[in-house]
């Protein structure tokens, strides 16, 4: 299996809710063909050009692995969709078992750290130690005299 990325991006005509709908349905499509990595929806943002008379479009990043021809089927299952603008399937250049390190790092909880046993201090106050510093003073003043 190798690692593609697929960039979508959805007519802005959608509410986010049938945005996240649309992508969902993508996500199922890649799943059933692949296995998805990392979904990462963009949002909102400005065309570079207009496309279709629309100047915005919501955009969708998805990292998948998958077999050379399942990216022919979901090339496919993607142009019948008229929700997307556009869309545009390379291969993933990066290393994809970094990502996949990354990304399970950032889906474990934090182990709490173990709190390490203060060694006992004998039961002693200040005011023990203030006394003891007293009758050191006073035995080397006796001393001196």
């Amino acid at each position: 299996m190798k690692p593609y990325e697929l960039l979508l991006i959805i007519t802005p005509d959608h509410d986010e809710n049938e945005a996240e709908a649309l992508t969902d349905q993508v996500k199922g499509i890649i799943e059933n063909g692949g296995t998805l990595v990392k979904l990462d929806p963009w949002g909102k943002k400005r065309l570079a050009y207009p496309i279709r008379k629309r100047s915005e479009g919501y955009y969708v990043l998805y990292i998948f692995e998958s077999a050379p021809g399942f990216v022919a089927e979901l090339n496919q299952a993607l142009h019948v969709i008229e929700a997307i603008l556009r869309y545009m399937i390379v291969q993933y250049e990066d290393d994809i078992d970094k990502l996949k390190a990354e990304l399970a790092a950032e889906a474990e909880p934090p182990t709490p750290e173990v709190e390490q046993p203060t060694p006992e201090v004998e039961a002693s106050t200040s005011d023990d130690v203030e006394a003891e510093e007293a009758t050191d003073n006073e035995d080397a003043e006796a001393e001196d005299t």
